[in-house]
């Protein structure tokens, strides 16, 4: 995790990830939940997220606040969501969302008819909490407190008293998001993260947390590039990217160190955009056929950086 003092030199605007124009980052559905959520005018869309991604990366350089990742609303993407994710929210579950940034996901979930009130959100700076607001303009429809900071890799004793299990309390909750998240963690830490979640997560059967991230065709311990490449020791930083095989291994690992049976599912999406081409697990019975059956073989030569789709169910 990039903890620490920001390297020197990362909040350059001169990176590569740092995008001067939006382009095709601001989508059709981006546009909408901006005007009509957040009550943006239309003629001020894009200025208005100009101003919020400067603040952002101001708050620390990610190269996903960079590229504007912040407008993709990667859970809404994910299979499970239409079909399990919205339909339990209306029904009163609760919803976490680790490394939120800007608290878009839940936004998506609360414009497309969740109760804010079972929503939460959880993110390293605690400045993430105003700006979130400023840029969706909810104080008055996101309650306040729902977003906690907390650094997940924290000293036990400090995570056990903090944000998370004081606010939300051990075993409390119903799903968690971990999209785009658990790979910015080396292999060991990824495991510790995990055994963490499945302490947040309900004790009741058919408890789901789910998600996204960069995958790989091999799984890997992957050294990062300037100005990410150094800890604050001086050591080599990395990150572990998976393989559905690794990834499934590494829940499995923390479920037997927690005590917790899991049923888990990863896979790659395919190459092109749009293809409803991901077969997810739901992990329920009854909801495994109305995930997208359809396949496109994909090689391992194009499998590496591609998005990996995963679901873990309390058995």
């Amino acid at each position: 995790m990039l903890t620490g003092p920001v390297p020197n030199g990362a909040r350059s605007v001169s990176w590569p990830w740092y995008h001067h124009e939006i382009g095709s980052e601001l989508t059709e559905e981006a546009r909408e939940v901006l005007e009509k959520y957040a009550k943006v005018p239309s003629g001020q869309v894009e200025s208005h997220i100009y101003r919020i991604r400067d603040k952002a990366w101001g708050i620390f350089p990610w190269p996903c606040v960079g590229e504007f990742w912040f407008l993709s609303f990667g859970l809404s993407k994910h299979p499970l969501y239409t079909s399990v994710v919205l339909p339990r929210l209306k029904s009163g579950a609760t919803l976490l969302d680790l490394g939120s940034c800007l608290g878009q996901d839940l936004r998506k979930c609360a414009y497309d008819g969740a109760p804010a009130s079972n929503l939460y959100a959880s993110d390293l700076f605690t400045e993430y909490e105003d700006l979130s607001y400023d840029f969706w303009q909810d104080r008055d429809r996101f309650p306040k407190g729902h977003y906690m900071a907390e650094d997940i890799l924290a000293e036990n004793h400090l995570f056990s008293a903090g944000n998370l299990m004081m606010t939300l309390g051990p075993g409390q909750t119903d799903i968690i998001s971990i999209t785009m998240f658990l790979h910015l963690f080396d292999y060991a830490n990824q495991l510790k993260v995990a055994t963490r979640i499945l302490r947040l997560l309900s004790h009741k059967p058919g408890s789901l947390i789910l998600g996204s991230q960069a995958g790989v065709a091999e799984a890997k311990e992957q050294p990062l590039k300037p100005p990410f490449d150094k800890t604050k020791e001086g050591g080599k930083r990395t990150v572990f990217r998976h393989s559905p095989s690794s990834f499934t291994n590494l829940w499995q690992d923390a479920g037997v160190a927690a005590g917790v049976p899991l049923k888990v599912s990863a896979v790659f999406q395919a190459p092109e955009k749009g293809l409803p081409s991901v077969q997810v697990d739901s992990g329920v019975s009854g909801l495994s056929d109305l995930l997208p059956t359809k396949k496109k073989q994909v090689h391992l030569a194009e499998l590496d950086n591609r998005r990996l789709y995963f679901s873990i169910i309390r058995s």
